[in-house]
């Protein structure tokens, strides 16, 4: 039986890339105040930026509804095709748990041809993985097939990624009015990455010339002697600050084609507009 690789907004390859693989969406939700929209279905990455930096309060997120997936699993099961659901991380949201729920409101045939699985990353990182699974489903993969190389792969999933501004997670409380100040001021850029579903911050660069470098570092460490790699560059309404990314990473690795994703917004309400990554997922013999 066909295997449909579904995500949900979060870790959501381009729209491009989503329809050459066939994978589908279920939306988070994005809340100004008390308006809700459906992420990258009512509103796109480039407007809710744009909406961010001329808004005066954070927007929050949330899960999609129990209904919201039941209704995604029920459409594609009566389609013939098994559901691999793809979340972002259970450390940072509950969806991962909602899915769950949804899952067990199936009968027991039906919730056998149901896979949640936690990707333990977001974003663009989470991406690559959905894209290794559709992949596998179009060579004729079983759900537990997939279900176990992905997991074999989600050790190796990272995101690294450059804030331009520390004023949005000022905002958000996560650092202090006055370290915010003090970083703008002296134009520290800080470096943040997501491995195994923990974020940490990794670095302080001064300036954006120096945070590509620092990421670039880290990416060829990580990758050094790698047998497979998947790339994903990630930007939040700054397209044209990753070309060093691409040139760079291109030069090592001429034959990987690279991904173009926005910045999830669940992660983007709390950074700002201005940030630029390299995500990516590599495997070792």
């Amino acid at each position: 039986m066909a295997v449909r690789i579904v995500t949900d907004s979060i870790c959501h390859p381009s729209k491009e890339r989503a329809e050459e693989m066939g994978i589908e969406m279920v939306p988070i939700n994005i809340h100004f105040g008390e308006e809700v929209l459906r992420d990258q279905v009512d509103i796109d990455s480039e407007t809710f930026y744009n909406r961010l930096a001329a808004s005066k309060e954070l927007p929050t997120t949330s899960a999609p509804s129990i209904d919201r997936f039941t209704e995604a699993f029920r459409t594609i099961l009566d389609r013939g095709e098994d559901v691999f659901l793809i979340t972002v991380t259970g450390d940072l949201s509950n969806t991962y748990q909602v899915a769950l729920k949804a899952k067990a409101s199936f009968d027991e045939k039906d919730a056998g041809r149901i896979v949640v699985f936690d990707s333990q990353a977001a974003g663009a990182s989470a991406s690559l993985l959905a894209v290794e699974g559709a992949e596998m489903a179009k060579a004729g993969a079983t759900l537990k097939d997939i279900e176990t190389a992905l997991e074999a792969l989600r050790p190796f999933v990272k995101l690294v990624v450059m804030f331009d501004t520390l004023k949005y997670i000022e905002k958000s409380g996560k650092v202090g009015k006055v370290a915010a100040i003090a970083g703008n001021l002296f134009r520290v850029k800080p470096l943040i990455q997501l491995h195994q579903g923990k974020p940490e911050f990794f670095g302080r660069a001064r300036g954006r010339h120096q945070a590509v470098k620092m990421i670039l570092e880290q990416f060829k460490k990580d990758t050094a002697g790698a047998d497979k790699v998947r790339v994903a560059l990630t930007h939040a309404n700054a397209e044209k600050d990753i070309a060093p990314f691409r040139e760079e990473i291109s030069a090592m690795f001429p034959d990987v084609e690279m991904d173009l994703v926005p910045f999830a917004t669940s992660m983007g309400a709390h950074a700002g507009p201005g940030i630029i990554g390299v995500c990516y997922m590599y495997a070792k013999a």
